[in-house]
C-alpha cells in the first residue's frame, strides 16, 4: 500500500508536526537516533540537520528512494534501511533516541513494534512519536465503502494514552501532549485531489471500488470536508493527534 502514490505530497502537510515532534526531542549532535517509518525521510533529515548519527527505515522501497534523494538534495547524511518496524535489524540497546511521525502506528502488530522499540533503545534513551486520534465523523465516512479501517488494524489505538500505556508503559516513563493539524485548502474537491493522488490508504480503497462506487467514494469526501468551510471562504478542517514523549527505564 505504501509504495503507491505522491506521498512526500501529503508528508509536506505534516511540517508543523515534524518540527514540533524533532523540537521536542532534544536531538543532540553526535546521538545515535532510529527514524521509524520514515517516508519520504522528513524527520530523519531534521535529525541529521542536527549532527545526530541518524538511521531510518521503512518497509516500503519507494519511499525510501525519494527519500535518499531528499537527503542528498538536502546534503546530509542518512543511512536508509528498507525494513519492517515489527522485526528491527539492530542489536539491542543501540539507539539513543527513536522516532515516528504518523509511522509506526501503521504496524499491524502493536505488541511486536512495543517490543521492538524497547530493545533497541539504549537505558536512558528517548522516544517521539506521533498518533492520530480516533475521528468518529470521518470513520463513519470510511465504514460507508469499506469494512476494513482505512488506516490498517486499530491505527487509531495508539491515538489513545491507555492503549499506548499498555503497550509502552512497563518499559518506558511517559508524557503526552494533545496537538491539532489544520488542513487548509480552498475546497473539498482540492483535498480530494491530494488524498487521492498521495494518500496510500485513500488509493489503496479506491483500487476496491467499482466507478460507480469510486464516484460516490468521491462525492461523499468532498462533502465532508466542505463541511469544514469557513465564513471567509476556503476549507480549514482540524485533525487531531496524540504526542507521545518517552524515556527508557
Amino acid at each position: 500500500m505504501w509504495s503507491v502514490g505522491s506521498y512526500e505530497r501529503i508528508a509536506a502537510r505534516f511540517a508543523p508536526v515534524q518540527d514540533q515532534l524533532v523540537d521536542l526531542l532534544r536531538v543532540q549532535a553526535g546521538e545515535r537516533v532510529l527514524d521509524l517509518a520514515t517516508g519520504t525521510g522528513e524527520v530523519a533529515i531534521r535529525e541529521a540537520r542536527l549532527g545526530a548519527e541518524v538511521t531510518a527505515i521503512d518497509i516500503a522501497g519507494p519511499m525510501l528512494e525519494k527519500a535518499k534523494q531528499r537527503a542528498a538534495e538536502v546534503g546530509v547524511e542518512v543511512r536508509f534501511d528498507l525494513g519492517d518496524v515489527e522485526y528491527l535489524p539492530y542489536e539491542d540497546a543501540c539507539f539513543d533516541v527513536l522516532s515516528s511521525n504518523f509511522g509506526l502506528v501503521f504496524a499491524p502488530d502493536h505488541a511486536n513494534v512495543a517490543a521492538e522499540v524497547s530493545r533497541v533503545t539504549c537505558a536512558g534513551g528517548r522516544l517521539g512519536f506521533t498518533a492520530w486520534k480516533p475521528n468518529p465523523k470521518l470513520g463513519e465516512l470510511y465504514r460507508r465503502f469499506t469494512e476494513e479501517p482505512i488506516s490498517g488494524r486499530e491505527t487509531y489505538e495508539w491515538g489513545r494514552e491507555d492503549h499506548v500505556v499498555d503497550m509502552l508503559g512497563e518499559e518506558f516513563e511517559l508524557e503526552f501532549e494533545d496537538g491539532t493539524l489544520w488542513l487548509e485548502a480552498a475546497s473539498g474537491e482540492e483535498i480530494w485531489t491530494l488524498f487521492s493522488e498521495s494518500a496510500p490508504p485513500v488509493i489503496a480503497l479506491l483500487a476496491h471500488l467499482d466507478s460507480a462506487r469510486q464516484e460516490e467514494f468521491h462525492h461523499a469526501f468532498v462533502e465532508f470536508y466542505e463541511g469544514y468551510r469557513t465564513p471567509e471562504g476556503g476549507i480549514r478542517a482540524p485533525r487531531r493527534y496524540l504526542l507521545v514523549l518517552g524515556r527508557r527505564k
